[in-house]
């Protein structure tokens, strides 16, 4: 990974004007240092050089040195960084789709600000606080396993962040996107795609084995499916079972994102989800226990809803009703039934382990883990 650093605001303009001469190629990051202070400059002057910014760095940028003490000019200051086509919904920075050639406006507190908590986008404020950002299809297709991978599938998409992401990385593959919610559907082909990548949003229930076939029939390549950890948790163990089951006959590898192993019932109550800039503006955001919602040690199953809240009331966001921590152990047994092959995502030897070959620093008590099931046959350690 390449990193450029500036110190003062005419060292990053001189690197920015190399970068855009073509005589430096452009890093995957740009840090801030010392003077080089983007609070401190006008709001025009720094949208200006954030312009530049974007233009010249494959994935973002990091500003540490930034100190604002002022509620109004901190939300000042994160709006006009955002609405510039960067995100820090990601522990990395400053981030945009790797080499993106758009302006994206990622200013989602700008609604509320007009409107209220009647105005938030529900699919935004989910990005803020529940996307995955810190892993993409880079990451996995890097593998040895997923070497051959040229067509991503993302079931229960939703606003599909893994396949559009990812495309700008690999604009060559095929990217296929399935979910039932016909809003996020629209929200996703109205996202400026790059022109040349292939990509179908199947709005259908992944459940239906003849959308499988139809898959199938668009990949190219070895094929890779994604479904996050807030989607397979809504199937219960039957729906589970089956989606490993017919996924697995028509893809390559299916991947699922797993919680950090824990008890289910240290995952109850009230979880605070509020970012900086929400706060900022006046509101916050939870996940919160319903009344009937206490999670089952024996099922794994609990009920709870994203909530937004500030002095004038509050909203739901999104509801999870019969919501069931499917944990690694559980997704392993499954996939013992199955016949299939089951292995973990070691993100300290970026590669595919089998559950056969845990180590011992494996993290999945302290991070998400990615379970990848296949029929193929897959390497050993040892």
């Amino acid at each position: 990974m390449s990193v450029r650093v500036a110190n003062s605001f005419e060292a990053l303009d001189r690197l920015l004007s190399d970068i855009h001469a073509g005589k430096k190629p452009k890093p995957d990051w740009i840090h801030l240092q010392a003077g080089c202070r983007l609070d401190k400059l006008k709001p025009d002057a720094r949208r200006e050089i954030l312009l530049k910014l974007h233009g010249c760095v494959l994935r973002g940028f990091r500003a540490r040195n930034v100190e604002i003490r002022s509620r109004q000019k901190r939300l000042n200051y994160w709006r006009s960084v955002a609405s510039a086509g960067f995100h820090d919904f990601s522990d990395f920075g400053w981030m945009k789709c790797y080499d993106s050639p758009h302006v994206r406006d990622y200013d989602y507190i700008k609604p509320y600000l007009k409107g209220g908590l009647d105005a938030l986008d529900p699919y935004e404020v989910y990005s803020s606080v529940l996307g995955t950002f810190d892993f993409g299809v880079e990451d996995f297709v890097a593998t040895e396993l997923c070497r051959d991978v040229h067509t991503i599938v993302e079931p229960m998409a939703g606003t599909a962040e893994f396949s559009y992401h990812g495309h700008f990385r690999y604009p060559d593959f095929r990217y296929v996107m399935i979910d039932l919610d016909t809003n996020a559907q629209s929200q996703v082909l109205r996202l400026p795609w790059l022109p040349e990548t292939e990509k179908h949003y199947i709005v259908a229930d992944v459940l239906d084995e003849a959308i499988w076939k139809q898959v199938k029939s668009i990949a190219s390549g070895e094929s890779l499916s994604y479904v996050g950890k807030q989607s397979h948790h809504l199937f219960n163990a039957k729906q589970l079972y089956d989606l490993m089951d017919v996924a697995t006959r028509h893809v390559d590898y299916l991947m699922l994102e797993t919680p950090q192993l824990a008890p289910v019932m240290d995952m109850g109550g009230t979880d605070d989800m509020t970012r900086e800039e929400m706060e900022d503006a006046g509101f916050e955001v939870e996940l919160v226990e319903e009344e009937d919602g206490e999670p089952n040690p024996f099922t794994n199953m609990m009920h709870f809803s994203l909530q937004a809240s500030d002095g004038g009331g509050q909203r739901t966001i999104f509801t999870y009703r019969d919501w069931t921590v499917w944990q690694q152990p559980i997704l392993v047994t499954l996939a013992r039934l199955l016949d299939l092959n089951a292995l973990y995502y070691h993100s300290e030897l970026n590669e595919f382990v089998s559950v056969e070959d845990e180590t011992e620093d494996c993290d999945v008590l302290d991070n998400v883990t990615f379970m990848m099931f296949t029929r193929r046959e897959v390497p050993r350690l040892r």
